[in-house]
């Protein structure tokens, strides 16, 4: 019974990762100081695109911090 609920377990978490990513990020550099970044999300009926612009010094700090929230999730 036990190695029953583990392998629909490992199963279970096996098909949840291999999912097909839906949300593509492209990044564009408009001028000098500012960062173009466009979200496109295929997922459902319809696509939707998100396009927001960022200051570069505000661009790269979120990519900081989003680096340094992985690394402790890793670390965890």
């Amino acid at each position: 019974m036990k190695n029953l609920i583990l392998i629909l377990l490992l199963s279970f978490s096996l098909t949840i990762s291999a999912h097909e990513k839906c949300v593509t990020t492209n990044v564009e550099k408009v001028g000098e100081y500012k960062v173009k970044v466009i979200k496109k999300n295929t997922c459902g009926d319809t696509t939707v695109i998100k396009i927001q612009v960022f200051l570069k010094k505000d661009w790269d700090a979120l990519q900081k911090k989003r680096k340094q929230r992985n690394k402790k999730r890793r670390n965890k």
